[in-house]
């Protein structure tokens, strides 16, 4: 019987059996289908990992921190604290979606993503684009307030309880932001689901009522609803969300004091503000006040005054203001803001002139009334009439001494300062729950100081981005004044002595043509500027501005106008396609000596039919532009 011989081919090579059967056997594994499975990218947060970082043991979370960090980096550089919330690298937006995922991690981690966050928050420019966002986070720090008060105990608070009463505070002086620009209206679904969230606080403030901050947050939070329930029942009038007349006289003086500009010329607007601290509703007061605390920073005189306020003795113009009365009988919620002012002033003022004053103001000798010298008040002033305060302002007034002990006593060059505050603070230990206060101030401090951390020296905060997109919008560079011929100031020289230029900013009066003092039966205010020189205030209803209200667009005829840009660009394209067969059938006809009499005749017949030039094209565009 012949034999077939079949040549043996290697495909392998010469190997054993083994290796060759192992190696067909990884061959005949079938490929796994491409697009069923996502890759994940290495520094994505997911779910996944914050669910294994938070079931993990404590011993073994070593490897997740190392990658946890990494995310933390990470998501800083797309917040933009080293750049002012600026440049092509930062996204807002995702940036806090990513903290409010990573603040879900327990343990030690969480109080450095919270620090981030509120660094975010403190640096971020006010913008519209970051709307959607901001709701997302502030439903969820709402959430985050509840599970603190399932009850807050009678402990000092944590530093992470401290971080999230702070990011709430922002996130809903953020939304106030938007209100009054009428940026939240067509925002239904985050309105409806945000209002939501703030209901049934009624438990929580329960576990606030002996903690003022804790309370004045709850009530921000009350008003901030109340204008996004009108905004969203689209009322006709929603008085909730309009600018008040004392914040704009506010930003008038802010304008001034912005641009480097003489503040004894527009001390008026101050005034004005002041004689109307009280009356114009919860968040307007203090934002009113925040605004103030950005002024005395900057301004020395403007500090003064506002500290002379606190003793009622100013002739300001008629009204119930807070500031007709002593500081002794202010509601407690302006007698806190009115202590975080000098505690603002005393720790960020430009100056250490404006430090001081904040610090221990005492008689002033540039702020006259009726020629004599005013007395203002600071924080050590405050403590002589502690027995007089009500006990949410003394609360307030020992947190602020004990958190200015800590900032000074960093200083080598202020002992003294800090020897001042400690016997002053030690003067309020009587007062009840003295440890717990002080235990609660060093934490804000703690925690505010590891949030500046992260932000550039120089750069500007939340509340000084507010207050200049503000004045922007509603103070143009046309404003109408009063009909009244009185001026707002008017300069004196009692005697004939030379005086020596002034340097700063304020600047020399008038030599020639000097306005003479009116007279008048009441009180005059009077700042003293040289020894000899004096600036007469007027403070009557005649000195007040009269500012134009800017013109509000509609969320309605926003969209509807942005969807007609869109018809009318696709109007141009066909237009302009309409022009180019024009333009096509118009070289036909020069060129139809080539064709047959029937091309020509079609050419020419369509040219008659689709008369139009480039002016015909110009002309019907400029009638399909909205609103002209």
């Amino acid at each position: 019987m012949p034999v077939d011989k079949v040549k043996v081919q290697h495909k392998f090579g010469i190997i054993s059996h083994n290796h060759r059967q192992n190696l067909l056997d990884r061959i005949s594994v079938p490929p796994s289908p491409v697009g069923h499975t996502k890759r994940q990218l290495p520094c994505e947060i997911t779910h996944e990992f914050i669910n294994s970082y938070n079931n993990s043991h404590p011993l073994d979370r070593k490897q997740l921190d190392v990658l946890a960090s990494q995310l933390l980096l990470r998501v800083k550089r797309r917040s933009g604290l080293l750049s002012g919330g600026v440049g092509k690298h930062v996204h807002i937006p995702r940036s806090w979606v990513e903290l409010t995922l990573l603040a879900r991690c327990q343990g030690p981690f969480r109080e450095q993503v919270l620090e981030v966050l509120l660094a975010s928050l403190m640096v971020a420019p006010p913008s519209i684009d970051n709307i959607p966002s901001l709701f997302l986070l502030s439903e969820t720090v709402v959430e985050w307030i509840k599970q603190l008060g399932n009850p807050v105990p009678e402990t000092a608070w944590t530093k992470v309880q401290i971080l999230i009463l702070h990011i709430a505070e922002l996130c809903f002086w953020r939304i106030y932001y938007h209100s009054l620009l009428h940026h939240l209206q067509g925002c239904d679904s985050f309105l409806s689901d945000l209002s939501w969230h703030i209901e049934n606080m009624d438990f929580v403030r329960k576990a606030y009522f002996k903690f003022p901050d804790g309370e004045m947050l709850l009530r921000q939070m009350e008003q901030v609803k109340l204008i996004i329930s009108e905004i969203f029942e689209k009322k006709t009038e929603i008085k909730s969300s309009e600018i008040t007349a004392g914040l704009m006289h506010g930003l008038d003086f802010f304008n001034t004091i912005r641009a480097g500009g003489d503040s004894t010329q527009n001390l008026s607007s101050l005034l004005t503000t002041l004689s109307m601290l009280g009356t114009e509703g919860t968040l307007p007061t203090c934002l009113s006040w925040k605004l103030l605390t950005n002024i005395a920073c900057r301004d020395f005189l403007s500090l003064q005054i506002i500290q002379a306020a606190g003793t009622g003795t100013l002739p300001l113009q008629e009204g119930q203001g807070v500031c007709h009365q002593h500081v002794t009988l202010w509601p407690w919620n302006c007698g806190v803001e009115f202590v975080e002012l000098l505690l603002a002033v005393a720790m960020r003022g430009r100056t250490s002139e404006i430090q001081r004053s904040a610090i221990k103001s005492g008689e002033m000798s540039a702020v006259r009334v009726d020629g004599r010298p005013v007395t203002g008040i600071g924080l050590l002033d405050l403590v002589g009439m502690s027995g007089k305060l009500s006990p949410a302002v003394q609360y307030s007034l020992q947190q602020a001494l004990a958190r200015l002990h800590l900032h000074v006593s960093n200083d080598p060059l202020r002992k003294s300062a800090a020897h001042l505050i400690w016997s002053a603070l030690q003067g309020l230990n009587r007062l009840p729950s003295h440890r717990v206060v002080v235990g609660i101030a060093q934490n804000k401090s703690a925690s505010s100081e590891a949030s500046r951390a992260h932000i550039s020296p120089g750069s500007k905060l939340v509340f000084e981005l507010m207050f200049e997109a503000l004045s922007e919008h509603f103070l143009p560079a046309t404003v109408t004044t009063s009909t009244t011929t009185a001026p707002t100031t008017a300069y004196s020289t009692p005697r004939k002595t030379p005086r020596t230029k002034r340097t700063g900013s304020s600047t020399t009066p008038p030599k020639h043509n000097p306005v003479p003092v009116t007279t008048s039966k009441t009180s005059k205010l009077s700042v003293e500027l040289d020894p000899g020189a004096s600036v007469d205030i007027e403070t009557t209803l005649s000195s007040q501005k009269l500012f134009t209200k800017p013109p509000f667009e509609p969320y309605n005829e926003r969209n509807n106008k942005i969807l007609q840009d869109i018809v009318t660009d696709q109007w141009y394209k066909e237009l302009m396609n309409v022009f180019r067969a024009s333009e096509k059938a118009h070289q036909s006809v020069a060129e139809c000596d080539e064709y047959s009499v029937a091309e020509k005749t079609y050419a020419q017949h369509f040219v008659e039919d689709v008369d139009l030039t480039k002016s015909d094209v110009c002309v019907t565009m400029d009638r399909l532009i909205v609103n002209e």
